[in-house]
């Protein structure tokens, strides 16, 4: 039997934080009539039936992006929705991409707590029996075409927009839920952002988008809790701090530092962009810091016109 305990905190009324044993989170939404999952997954355990543990209702199941770590159990569902520039990712992706992502991050967070925890298992899933490929039964999803703008009424007022937020990757997507003053905002922003997907002009246009948002919702949950509690929000300085550092880059004022660790490393070095790698399938990535946030950029691909900032 696939495991079904994910820790979980109702930090709302009728609004939950699944975490996936710190590889991503996963967020239910309840109305009166329906309710929302927003995001799938690594693919760990029998995610479908902890959420049926807590609510019965028609589920709507929507994807913010087509990453590994959100629809590994997107297959446990009959339909999801998810942004067309998106909807080519396999669902779920690689047994064993999965399975690696799963093990590192479980060494990371067992290290960050120190021996002797790294000897014990923490986690209550077994890596050889809870993630998995899925099972006959399983079939491809029906896959519904999420678009910007687009609402949906799970009754009793509460209504949830999807928002596009291209950046992270092209089909990114948030969540606006106004009647509870929620954004959900899957990978679109982090104290950690990997934006190098679109150029990063077109990834600070969607982020000021959000920012004028700011008056119809009081915090912003992404798609992991690295760097905030679980059921609590993302600072108030995040938002405002990575779209300070894109602009900057806009204008052409780039001071690239090392790839950081956030396990006991020192501050990342500045070094140049000659010395960049290249990350795969988008040329050279730099990380541009500022404060406690960071966002990893293609330094060939700022402006959307394809010139270099002045």
């Amino acid at each position: 039997m696939l495991t079904k305990l994910y820790p979980m905190v109702q930090f709302r009324p009728d609004t939950w934080e699944i975490d996936e044993f710190d590889c991503a989170s996963m967020f239910l939404l309840i109305g009166t009539e329906k309710a929302m999952l927003i995001d799938t997954g690594m693919g760990i355990g029998d995610l479908r039936g902890a959420v049926e543990m807590i609510t019965r209702k028609p589920l709507i199941v929507v994807l913010s992006h087509g990453h590994i770590d959100h629809t590994g159990n997107a297959r446990q569902f009959d339909e999801v929705w998810i942004h067309r520039k998106d909807a080519d990712s396999p669902m779920p992706d690689s047994l064993q991409r999965r399975r690696s992502d799963t093990e590192h991050i479980a060494r990371r967070q067992k290290s960050s707590i120190g021996a002797p925890y790294t000897m014990f298992h923490l986690y209550p899933y077994d890596i050889n029996v809870d993630l998995r490929d899925p099972s006959p039964d399983e079939k491809m999803p029906v896959i519904h075409e999420l678009k910007d703008g687009m609402q949906f009424d799970l009754g009793g007022g509460r209504i949830v927009t999807a928002y596009e937020c291209p950046g992270h990757t092209p089909g990114e997507m948030v969540f606006l839920d106004e009647k509870n003053r929620i954004l959900f905002a899957g990978d679109a922003l982090n104290h950690n952002l990997l934006a190098a997907s679109m150029p990063a002009e077109t990834t600070l246009r969607a982020l000021k988008r959000i920012q004028d948002m700011s008056g119809r919702y009081d915090g912003i949950y992404n798609g992991h809790h690295d760097f905030r509690a679980l059921g609590m929000p993302l600072d108030d300085d995040c938002l405002p701090t990575v779209i300070e550092i894109l602009e900057d880059a806009v204008h052409g004022h780039l001071a690239p530092c090392q790839t950081p660790s956030f396990w006991g490393q020192d501050i990342p070095l500045t070094r140049e962009i000659s010395d960049m790698p290249a990350f795969p399938g988008m040329g050279k990535m730099i990380t541009l810091r500022r404060g406690r946030c960071w966002v990893h950029i293609n330094p060939d691909s700022i402006l959307e016109n394809g010139s270099s900032p002045s």
